[in-house]
This record gives structure tokens, sequence and C-alpha cells, in this order.
């Protein structure tokens, strides 16, 4: 099984570091694209909530001090894969497009009865897309064609540690390297002379960290109650690009141009879960983040405050105490997002359903776990473009036995 744990983490590191798309959405052509997330199986059924969830079945990947409640002598990994279909339509045209990508790859072990570790491949954020217009020829009141194209991304890689420094209270600290590369591409075709095109090539590269606490309490005999917090302390993005002007076939330009900066907000988030007799759990999460003070080479603007809020819900009506690791577990959710852009005066909001199902694959803790996401992201108002969406996740849990002695007869 260790063999097929680290053949599985290594199949999806190398998807991961290839840097593939997840996303045909005209609206990350601003800043470092389309934020990805990657909570782990179980949060994307429940609305992506996650900050107070504990549990010693399931990975957490949205708060690090949820590490503790890994069990001892055990090594957990975790791997997702997405699949995303869109319909992106104006007052003009509609389409519909397919990606996926794999979602993340995870593993996790204890230290000792105290500290908890993680280690994580994740995409960050997502750039693609192809847009048409026209411009106006100088000085004439005839318009000639221009397109513009993006794609790429931002990667994570993190590193997370837990501590339990009280009874029902722990910390966690997650450090990322976050690195990419953003290609922008415009088409100029104007009526005389050739097509001119200038391709703007980026590399990203930054440091990002994350604290958190969970503490967790019992109301009663058969119900427990979760508060957490998570914070990303506010980082720079430093960027190299190499910018690219062709007339034709002729290089009309080639410059690199060193030194720039992205800055990205602080965010804070705050969660609470309700569990009763392990049957049933009720989880509900807000996150704030302020991107009026971020620096994305854009109007500021167009720039927002993000708040989410994320519902979720878990049950397993076939719990047995005797076999839990053996229960089916379904799940709900519900999200929304005012989001960060604001364009022409309206707020690029985003709002969901969710749904999932874990079943035990095997024996011990492993289980595959699915869920679903109904949502639309933008409006038909003011020239702008709605997305409608389903996007489609599956991700193995699966779990080892490490440190432990072999008995021989």
């Amino acid at each position: 099984m260790r063999r097929l744990h680290l053949l599985l983490i290594f199949i999806f590191s190398v998807f991961l570091a290839s840097g593939q798309n997840n996303t045909n959405s005209p609206y990350s052509v601003f800043g470092i694209g389309e934020l990805e997330n990657s909570e782990g199986g179980r949060n994307m059924g429940m609305g992506g909530s996650g900050i107070a969830l504990r549990s010693d079945l399931f990975l957490n990947l949205t708060n690090p001090a949820s590490l503790t409640s890994i069990p001892l002598q055990s090594l957990a990994t975790d791997a997702g894969i997405n699949f995303r279909f869109s319909n992106l339509k104006n007052q003009y045209k509609s389409v519909n497009v397919l990606n996926g990508n794999i979602s993340w790859a995870a593993i996790a072990f204890p230290i000792n009865h105290t500290f908890g570790a993680s280690f994580c491949l994740n995409p960050k954020s997502s750039v693609g897309y192809t847009i048409y217009s026209t411009k106006s020829l100088e000085g004439t009141a005839f318009s000639y064609p221009v397109t513009y194209k993006g794609e790429g991304g931002l990667s994570e890689f993190s590193a997370a540690l837990g501590a339990l420094v009280a009874k029902n209270l722990s910390l966690g600290l997650k450090g990322s390297l976050l690195w990419g590369n953003v290609v922008k591409t415009t088409e100029d075709t104007p009526p005389l002379g050739s097509a001119i095109t200038r391709v703007d090539n980026t590399n990203y590269v930054g440091m990002l960290f994350k604290p958190g606490f969970q503490y967790q309490t019992k109301l009663s005999k058969n119900t427990v109650f979760t508060l957490g917090g998570t914070a990303e302390i506010s980082s720079y993005l430093n960027g190299s690009s190499t910018i690219t002007i062709t007339s034709g076939s002729t290089t009309v330009l080639s410059t690199i141009e060193e030194g720039s900066q992205i800055k990205l907000p602080s965010r804070m988030g705050l969660g609470m879960a309700l569990g009763y007799k392990s049957k049933y759990l009720l989880t509900f999460d807000f996150n704030r983040s302020d991107w009026r003070g971020a620096e994305l080479e854009l109007d500021s603007k167009r720039l927002s405050v993000n708040n989410s809020f994320h519902l979720g819900m878990e049950f397993a009506p076939g719990y047995d105490p005797q076999r839990r690791w053996q229960t089916k577990k379904y799940r709900v959710g519900a999200l929304y997002q005012t989001g960060y852009l604001n364009i022409y005066g309206t707020q690029i909001s985003n709002y969901a359903a969710t749904c999932g199902v874990s079943f035990p694959w095997k024996k011990d803790r492993n289980s595959f776990n699915l869920s679903l996401e109904a949502g639309k992201q933008g409006t038909l108002n003011n020239q702008l473009i709605l997305e409608s969406y389903v996007k489609l996740n599956c991700s193995f849990n699966l779990w080892e036995h490490w440190f432990i002695p072999r008995k021989y007869d």
C-alpha cells in the first residue's frame, strides 16, 4: 500500500507541475487569474467549508491546526482531480467549454502526541481566456479585429505544522512557495500592413504564510462544538517579464523587465462546526479579504472586498460505532462570494450549491470521495459575461500504518 501512496503522489505532482489550465473564464484576464479552491474532497461537498473541521478519517487542507487530529502511527495521502463544464454567454453569444485539472496532492503524518505535519502541492490560480474585440482605426470611421489570449497560472507547494498546545486547543502554521508563469498575448490585425502581436511572458515567485487555530469542546455527552480561525498574511510576488512584439514574421522588440511586484491581500477566516453522535455535522465559514490595497497592475477602482460564506452538512444514516471506518457519508452545502473584481460598477459575485458522498474503500480509513458543485459567476448586466458551471471533483483518501513492529510466531 505504501508504494501505491508514493506512486499516486508522484503522478499527481507531475500533472500539477505541468501547469494545466482549469478555466476559460474571461475574468481570469485580471491579476494572477482565477483563484483555485483546494480544500479537500470532504470540504468541497460541504460548500467549501472546513476552518473548524477535525477528523481522524479525513485530511483537512483548510486549517493547519487540524493536523493534530491525525492518529499516531499513520500516514495519510489525499489527492483529487476535477472536471469543470461551463457555459459562457453575453447578450449576443453563448459558448460551452470543458476543463480538467489536478486539484491537490497531499501527504500528512503525526510527529508525536503533540505535533502533526503535512506537505501539499496544488494549483493556486488559473489563467485561460480568449477575448475577441475591435479597435478603431485612428482618423477613420473603420475598426479592425483584436484578439486577447491568456494562459498559465500559479502553483503552490506548502509545508504545515500543527501543535496541540492544550487539551482542547490546537495551533497551526502553513508556509507556502508560490510560483508560476502567465502568458498574455494581444493580436492586432489592421486592414493595412502586417498583423502586430505582443506577448507578455511573466514568471512569478513568492511566499505565503497561513496561521490557524481550532478549539474543540463537548456541549453535552453526544454534542461536540469546534471553533476555528485562519489568516493569510499579506505578501508579495516578484515578477520577471519578457516582452516580445512582432510585425508579421519580424521581431520589432524583445526586452526583459525585472523587479515587478504583485501585492496579495491579507485574508481572515472564522469557522464553526457542530457535531452530534458522530452521525450529523453542521459547518459554517466566513472569510474576508480586502483587495483594495492589493497591487495587481489594475485600476484600484476595479478591486474590492471579497466576503465569502460557506455552509455545509454531513450525515451518516448508517453509522455504526463498531464499524465507523466503513460508514458511507453524504454531504450538502452552499457558498456565496461577493468577489474581489468590480467592473463597470458591478461586483463579480459567485454562488453555488454543492453535494457529495464518501464511499469506504477496502479497509481501515480509506475512502473514495465524489463532490458536485453547480453555480454561477458574473452577470449579463453592463455588457458583462455570465458563467454557469458544473464542477465534478473525485478524490482518494488513503491511510497507511507506520512504525508498527512486525510479530513473528
